[in-house]
């Protein structure tokens, strides 16, 4: 199973503002030309403003796929733009449902491991100026993913995601990310999902929360600010 990569993106920190407030963010992001190094914290030049929320060795990576952008457009009329979701990579040809957790993919000189789906935060609805985004992708569990680096090496655009090994096929990113937001439904779901090993310690006490809470929707979570 192979990916095409649409493009690879990095950030630095820059300040923005909205009318309500200034803030500080690495979510506006370039594509690379040519290769870079991917160490265990991500790629060489690529900065994370909130740590607690991105970066680190449990979410060096954030991906997002195209057909996640085909989606949106398709089911909601929402065409979003390039890089929208902040993520360091877009892959072509899948979507949250072709990936799983724990799946290993080789591409360039590196290994990755999905580690947990993408949280996404109110950010991408007030940078991109579309009331509720945030809430929508939520709703609909497409929000990409986040990768663990087990070998550190150089990659481009021209190299491809390869699947080398998969331990949880029912466990997708779009089925888990469904489950997150109603947990009261789903609550044999998520204990499957909790015992993964390969789940970031991040994600996991999130969910674990939600599971003992018996949490549906956004109350308490990444709600859309102005």
């Amino acid at each position: 199973m192979n990916y095409k990569i649409k493009e690879i993106y990095v950030g630095s920190e820059r300040e923005l503002k909205n009318k309500n407030k200034t803030y500080k963010t690495s979510y506006r992001k370039l594509p690379i030309t040519g290769s870079q190094y991917v160490n265990k914290e991500g790629l060489e030049e690529d900065n994370q403003s909130d740590k607690s929320c991105h970066g680190g060795e449990q979410r060096a990576l954030c991906v997002f796929t195209q057909g996640s952008y085909d989606f949106f457009k398709q089911k909601h009329n929402i065409e979003l733009p390039t890089c929208a979701l902040g993520e360091n990579i877009t892959l072509l040809n899948c979507d949250d449902k072709d990936i799983c957790l724990g799946d290993r993919f080789s591409c360039g000189k590196a290994i990755f491991e999905v580690s947990q789906p993408r949280q996404p935060c109110w950010i991408i609805s007030s940078i991109l100026g579309i009331k509720n985004l945030t809430a929508l992708i939520v709703k609909e569990g497409r929000s990409g993913f986040y990768l663990r680096v087990i070998k550190e090496g150089k990659i481009s655009k021209n190299d491809v995601f390869t699947l080398i090994s998969r331990k949880y096929e029912n466990l997708n990113i779009e089925h888990i990310n469904k489950c997150y937001y109603n947990a009261k439904q789903n609550q044999e779901n998520i204990k499957e999902i909790l015992e993964v090993p390969e789940l970031s310690p991040f994600y996991k006490e999130d969910l674990q929360k939600r599971y003992k809470n018996l949490e549906v929707g956004l109350e308490g979570f990444q709600k859309d600010k102005e």
